[in-house]
């Protein structure tokens, strides 16, 4: 009988140990789902209701610039050490999208342009700080 017990302990034992050697690991996903059939539907011109409809919420609200939308989102893959993200930026005016800036791009991107429309994201535009706009403001 003890050995029986013994034997049985091992087994038990080597069935916990082999099952800490390799444990799940899965996708961590961040931010907002950006994908291209969304990005091809977006318009300059669209209010900012269409917009949060389309893309949803914004990631990041600054109080400090209402009409700027955040939009980040990031995937780290399982067993993986590169993390891919994505940062898109909606600029508005009047309350209608006027500028799109993004770090944006899909695999199947060609795919999609064929099919839809492709949205242009223009580089960040070259703004100066508080001083600079205050001073074009007085002097032009």
């Amino acid at each position: 009988m003890s050995k029986f017990l013994h034997t049985l302990v091992v087994v038990l034992a080597l069935l916990l140990l082999t099952s800490c050697l390799k444990t799940y690991k899965h996708d961590v996903q961040q931010g907002n789902v950006l994908d291209q059939e969304r990005l091809t539907r977006l318009e300059i011109g669209m209010s900012k209701a269409d917009v949060q409809t389309l893309l949803g919420t914004s990631l990041l609200q600054d109080s400090f610039h209402p009409d700027r939308w955040d939009y980040f989102y990031s995937i780290r893959m399982a067993r993986k050490k590169n993390t891919e993200s994505k940062l898109l930026t909606l600029y508005f005016k009047d309350g209608k999208l006027y500028q799109i800036v993004g770090t944006v791009t899909s695999t199947g991107e060609t795919e999609a342009a064929s099919q839809t429309k492709t949205v242009v994201i223009d580089e960040k535009p070259a703004t100066g700080g508080i001083i600079q706009r205050g001073w074009d403001k007085v002097w032009k």
